[in-house]
């Protein structure tokens, strides 16, 4: 039997994971949410939850200390810098407050591999990279300094019953408005039953610590994920298929990044106003052609408006970023086809926490269903 703290418990993925890790027999699970508030969600599914602050040294080792593996779900917010520095007090306190020989598993993005876009020659961080990235190598030192193991699992899309991507993606099904590449790609997406995968796989010694890309075993595509989806929503699968533009060069990109600031800029109050004022004082002939030039612009959007081809989405044309795999993972497909990681809120007592303001009229979507 594992004992399993969860910090972040209440966040989207922190969630859902805590719904799947319930389910599992070896795991005696421990939310870790800041307050009582954030963790309603869990208790009124319950589950029974630990509450406050792990990146304070004088609550982590109370929090913790009885813990043999840590998940590390919490995402920091604020400036650049905060971000860092939450991260970098959390994970010391995660190795320095944990048992001896606890195991910490970070959750980490694919992000860092810079940007997925295809053609590309030079592929930049964003911020948020940065920063996971930063986080990981505290991981390492964090990991190396206590002699604990240290793993970090680099996330794509996750997709599950209560995430926002896979909400998405039913709601395209249902009102028929799925738009897919002509050529099928790799999805980079990951299952919340497939962390979960990863997770068992790490508490029962299969993987050596270190640094994890974590997707669909084996990587799914685009279309397999739609497809996916819409038999689990019992609806036909459509899709329209668009050509993926190829990218521009550098130059190009940067003039049409220009254009772009320019018509921003002349579509401002003040400066129409004072083109205004300036055409009144130009001949008849350039009135004309300023005219002329206004209504073929506004023409092409309009026709742009028009075309066949809806805009898609970037992440459906990104390249494939799992290049650093777990060894033990089960297929997907058979994770999720297994009963006991379904998560349903039909059928349950209500439960919603009595201190909260919801506690007559609990909210939309958890109200027990009878009939």
């Amino acid at each position: 039997m594992h004992r399993v703290a969860v910090i972040g418990a209440n966040g989207q993925v922190g969630a859902e994971l805590c719904l799947l890790l319930s389910k599992v027999a070896e795991i005696d699970l421990v939310p870790i949410c800041r307050n009582r508030t954030g963790s309603a969600f869990l208790r009124y599914s319950g589950l029974s939850c630990r509450h406050g602050r792990v990146g304070d040294p004088s609550e982590a080792a109370k929090l913790i200390g009885d813990c043999d593996a840590i998940l590390n779900c919490a995402l920091g917010t604020g400036t650049p810098r905060e971000i860092r520095a939450f991260d970098r007090a959390l994970i010391h306190n995660l190795f320095a407050c944990s048992p001896p020989g606890a195991s910490i598993i970070h959750l980490s993005t694919l992000m860092v591999h810079g940007d997925p876009r295809p053609g590309l020659r030079l592929r930049l961080r964003n911020p948020y990279a940065r920063a996971k990235l930063a986080a990981e190598k505290r991981v390492e030192v964090e990991s190396s300094r206590g002699g604990k193991p240290g793993y970090s699992l680099r996330l794509g899309h996750v997709c599950g019953s209560l995430q926002n991507i896979t909400e998405k993606i039913r709601k395209e099904i249902a009102s028929d408005e799925v738009a897919l590449p002509e050529a099928d790609t790799a999805s980079n997406t990951v299952y919340t039953v497939t962390i979960v995968d990863a997770i068992t796989s790490i508490l029962a010694g299969k993987e050596r610590p270190g640094t994890y890309d974590l997707t669909n075993y084996p990587q799914w595509t685009w279309r397999q994920v739609y497809e996916f989806e819409s038999q689990r929503a019992g609806l036909p699968f459509r899709a329209r298929t668009v050509r993926v533009p190829r990218p521009m060069a550098i130059h190009r990109r940067l003039r049409g990044w220009t254009r772009g600031k320019l018509r921003r800029l002349a579509g401002t109050e003040l400066v129409r106003q004072t083109l205004e004022k300036c055409l009144a004082l130009c001949s008849k002939a350039m009135n004309d052609r300023a005219q002329a030039m206004w209504y073929t612009l506004r023409a092409r959007s309009e026709i742009n408006l028009l075309a066949d081809d809806p805009p898609l989405p970037p992440e459906l044309s990104w390249l494939p970023l799992d290049r650093s795999s777990l060894t033990s993972l089960r297929p997907t497909q058979e994770l999720l086809s297994n009963s006991v990681f379904e998560i349903s809120m039909s059928g349950t007592r209500l439960r919603w926490p009595k201190e909260l303001a919801y506690y007559a009229q609990p909210p939309p979507g958890l109200v027990e269903e009878t009939g």
